[in-house]
């Protein structure tokens, strides 16, 4: 009995089949298949069994993913302290959005080269999506806004994104000292998809303005609204971010962050359960500001700050305690 086949069995029953079991850790379907096979034959009884397309646990497969999932964490943990005094290793996950993985790449770049062997995955979703592959333990740690951080997930205030405005050298409102909700609701916008944390927050700023308004391009490629913007479509309102000097010899920058807030980033992870060492030092690398915790993650019941801006921490627990009941 191998541990990768207990990884593959437990992929397969949290995801319901081969093919997606196999997307999730980046093998072939094949190789996920027979891993799960031979095991099935050494324990001496199925379990899994075919509903349709889909595939379920049997009662005896229940019971061996249960332990199975222990066995995993247990070999994390003590792997860690065995390897204490050796190079650090491991493999880490980590999701987040573009803009704040394009912030990290300096830290990232240092990290890597301090730890060679340890391998390192980076996932680009967006906001609404990164609790939930936290959550189940598709990635060790991420970058998310409080609205999307589910209460079984530790959260800390990490990074602040100021809201942009890019506008061609050549457009009228490129000469305005002040720009207004009102000036921008006169012309063609080119957004952030509307799920996404900012693009919800310049809805919602037009929204309480009663003010309409006029959208080209919605993507949450930023950049293509850059590009739609350099071709002279529209403005756009988008996260801070890395921008390229071409694109600033061509467009007018102007920080829009009075207009729509600015985007406040946590880094979170899971409550429960044992973080590896390796993700423990990449959390520190990459988010010194946070103060991520050094030890055992179990009981750092201290850990959240999910704090809003301009919020005291009662008024925020109380906030998340009711949207999010337990």
């Amino acid at each position: 009995m191998e541990f990768y086949q207990l990884e593959y069995l437990c992929a397969v029953a949290d995801r319901g089949g081969y093919n997606p079991a196999s997307r999730h850790l980046y093998r072939v379907p094949s190789a996920v298949k027979r891993g799960v096979a031979l095991l099935e034959a050494e324990v001496g009884v199925p379990l899994l069994r075919r509903e349709g397309r889909s595939v379920r646990l049997t009662e005896e497969g229940q019971e061996f993913v249960r332990w199975a999932r222990s066995a995993i964490g247990s070999r994390t943990e003590v792997m860690d302290r065995i390897r204490k005094k050796g190079p650090l290793r491991g493999r880490v996950v980590v999701v987040a959005g573009q803009a704040i993985l394009g912030k990290s790449l300096p830290r990232l770049r240092v990290f890597m080269n301090q730890h060679p062997e340890v391998e390192i995955l980076i996932l680009r979703r967006r906001g609404f999506e990164i609790g939930r592959l936290i959550e189940q333990g598709e990635a060790d740690f991420g970058y998310l806004p409080l609205e999307h951080c589910p209460a079984t997930l530790h959260w800390r205030r990490s990074v602040e994104l100021r809201m942009l405005l890019a506008v061609p050298r050549r457009h009228p409102l490129a000469r305005k000292r002040s720009i207004t909700l009102a000036d921008l609701s006169q012309v063609p916008l080119i957004l952030p998809d509307r799920e996404a944390s900012s693009g919800r927050r310049i809805h919602r700023a037009f929204q309480e303005k009663g003010l309409e308004y006029r959208t080209l391009v919605e993507t949450g490629d930023s950049r293509l609204l850059l590009g739609f913007v350099r071709a002279g479509l529209g403005i756009s309102v988008l996260q801070e971010q890395e921008i390229s000097r071409d694109a600033k010899r061509e467009l007018k920058i102007v920080e829009v962050s009075h207009l729509f807030g600015k985007q406040v980033e946590g880094i979170a992870w899971r409550k429960r359960g044992y973080l590896p060492e390796a993700a423990r030092a990449l959390m520190a690398a990459l988010a010194p500001e946070a103060h991520p915790p050094s030890g055992s993650l179990e009981n750092a019941a201290s850990a959240d700050q999910r704090t809003a801006p301009g919020e005291s921490p009662r008024n925020s627990q109380k906030r998340v305690t009711a949207r999010m009941p337990s």
